[in-house]
């Protein structure tokens, strides 16, 4: 619960990333990872954090307008989402599935939901609280519900038998807490799906964009900076969109060095 705690001070801050750097990003076993990075989850923790998204906008769902006069980054993925939906033609389209990575409060989900309301809808998670909370606050038949990591979302995708139908695959600040070795198997699962699409927008650390040759580096509170765009390129994929936002003042002492990774890729 260190994220979550209201106690949080500078020796709790140095634990964690000592914890982080020296421990946690050196490990190999997989499933060892997952177990630590579950239970930052447990107890309350996962529908502690769905409630705190949830509630951002005050109980409302969300809408673009409102993005707009708060300058909300992901105000670009959902723009490029929207764009890329209209211009295939797939606004009516119940071919069309969209699958968000690490839905958390489900606003997401249900905007994309609200704004094309005859296309196919899956949230996914890695927290079984996270996910009961959604299914307490939304009841759409077109919703379906998926507890699965990011690098084994070809599970979910086997699981649905929609490996042949158009795939709009999204995460927005879910993928910064995959560690790296997940990363590239994500990259390359995903890599099978002929009618798949994918877009990103993660933080990420402006100083790691600007100074670090690493592929991926340590962030903080499990979380991770990463050059999304050179796994895709590993894996072969057709980068349509790269970008990093840098939407705060460089005076700004708390967001400053923080920018918006946003990738869109397709097959």
């Amino acid at each position: 619960n260190y994220r979550s705690s209201k106690n949080r001070n500078i020796i709790w801050l140095i634990l964690d990333t000592l914890f982080q750097r020296e421990y946690f990003n050196k490990l190999k076993n997989k499933e060892e990872i997952k177990e630590l990075t579950d239970s930052t989850l447990i107890d309350g923790e996962g529908r502690k954090w769905a409630l705190h998204y949830y509630n951002y906008w005050d109980g409302r769902p969300i809408k673009l307008e409102e993005l707009k006069k708060r300058k909300d980054h992901t105000l670009i993925i959902y723009e490029k989402m929207i764009n890329f939906i209209k211009s295939n033609n797939l606004t009516d389209d119940q071919d069309t599935y969209i699958i968000q990575l690490g839905s958390s409060s489900g606003r997401d989900i249900e905007f994309f939901l609200k704004t094309f309301p005859k296309l196919n809808y899956i949230s996914t998670d890695i927290n079984d609280e996270i996910l009961d909370f959604q299914k307490e606050k939304y009841n759409y038949s077109n919703l379906k519900y998926f507890k699965c990591y990011a690098e084994d979302i070809d599970e979910c995708i086997n699981h649905f038998k929609i490996s042949d139908k158009n795939i709009i695959l999204f995460s927005s600040g879910s993928l910064q807490y995959v560690n790296q070795f997940f990363l590239e198997e994500f990259f390359s699962k995903i890599k099978n799906y002929k009618n798949l699409n994918l877009f990103i927008s993660e933080p990420i650390s402006l100083l790691f964009i600007d100074n670090s040759n690493l592929i991926s580096d340590n962030r903080g509170n499990i979380s991770f900076n990463h050059h999304y765009d050179k796994y895709a390129k590993n894996s072969n994929f057709n980068i349509i969109e790269n970008q990093v936002v840098r939407p705060y003042s460089i005076d700004d002492k708390q967001h400053g060095q923080t920018g918006h990774f946003d990738l869109q890729v397709s097959n």
